[in-house]
């Protein structure tokens, strides 16, 4: 009788404790604000394409699909106002072999925001340049089949890394970010030190201004990169900076980038844009260029853009490309357009 007391009272105490355990997550689950967003587009894209992407026999008109979902948890933290929270991006595409394009978590406060995993270093993020206020699918930032060269250095992308960004401060903001391996994301474990192509101790970092002065507004920012090889006594660097002037509903943007790579080599990255808005419509020219020290191809590209909304959180979109890939021969130049209907939610 004793026995099966003593077993009743503890199987009680455990009933208890598992119901409390399941309180404490729910009311932790309760302090976050969750939301789903994302993205569905259909394109159709024509024209010059196998010579634009050097893809042999490539399609001169094809569809397909870009598609994304992403789930958002932010909380505050009532003692302490601190913020906290996570992002994760589905790739939700039906041939997408990659199961996500970005995750990471942050914490932040007064003092600025700290972000842990796979994201955009501070460079890419707070770039500015010819490419901002292009419409369209993004002009010479938009989709493949019309976007490029390469409108901005080597970036480490979504590999791993920690990134610090500080308050705003009368319009003025800094970000610097950390990245151990450029070859390394997600849960792989034990990456290797010894992938030739790969960076090491890749530190990207950037300011950025913006405001309004008379009903013009500016956007700048100057943004650089650093990191060394894995193999060899090779190094990287880069630097640059970009503007975006707005008034009245036309704007003008440039930007200015160069790369010193002991591996890739040298080269300069030059991109101009200018835009207007026209009520629910917008359109745009934008036109970038790369020139590499020592010679070599020089690719530019012309990026006419326009899109309007639809309906709420619908819009149609397109680019037409004028190319030179200038990698000599007769196959290297040429137009290409997309058309993409794109809905938000």
């Amino acid at each position: 009788m004793y026995l099966k007391k003593a077993l009743l009272g503890t199987t009680a105490l455990l009933g208890v404790g598992a119901l409390m355990v399941a309180d404490a997550d729910r009311a932790s689950a309760q302090a976050f604000d969750v939301t789903v967003s994302g993205f569905s587009r259909f394109m159709a894209a024509f024209g010059d394409l196998e010579e634009k992407g050097g893809t042999t026999d490539a399609r001169s008109l094809y569809f397909r699909n870009d598609t994304e979902v992403h789930v958002k948890a932010r909380a505050t933290d009532d003692a302490t106002g601190m913020r906290y929270g996570a992002t994760v991006e589905f790739e939700a595409d039906t041939n997408a072999s990659v199961n996500t394009d970005e995750t990471w978590i942050f914490i932040g406060g007064n003092w600025g925001e700290l972000r842990f995993g796979d994201e955009d270093g501070a460079a890419d993020n707070m770039k500015v340049g010819g490419f901002s206020v292009a419409a369209g699918t993004g002009g010479i930032d938009g989709a493949g089949e019309v976007g490029g060269p390469g409108i901005f250095f080597d970036n480490s992308s979504d590999a791993t890394k920690i990134i610090y960004y500080s308050p705003n401060v009368s319009g003025f903001q800094l970000g610097i970010s950390y990245t151990p391996d450029s070859g390394h994301a997600g849960s792989a474990t034990y990456p290797t030190d010894t992938t030739a192509t790969d960076r090491e101790d890749w530190i990207e970092a950037g300011i950025v201004y913006a405001g309004s002065f008379n009903g013009v507004d500016i956007k700048a920012s100057l943004v650089g990169s650093w990191a060394d090889y894995e193999t060899g006594n090779n190094d990287f660097s880069a630097f640059g900076g970009g503007a975006t002037i707005g008034f009245a509903g036309f704007s003008v943007a440039g930007g200015y980038f160069t790369e010193n790579d002991d591996v890739g080599g040298d080269r300069d990255i030059w991109n101009i844009g200018a835009a207007a808005s026209l009520g629910p419509a917008n359109v745009s020219i934008t036109y970038a260029t790369i020139d590499p020290d020592g010679g070599g191809a020089e690719p530019d590209n012309i990026v006419l853009s326009a899109d309007m909304g639809l309906f709420p959180g619908v819009a149609l979109q397109g680019d037409i490309s004028f190319f030179d890939n200038d990698t000599g021969g007769g196959n290297d130049d040429g137009v290409t357009g997309v058309v993409r209907l794109h809905i938000g939610y």
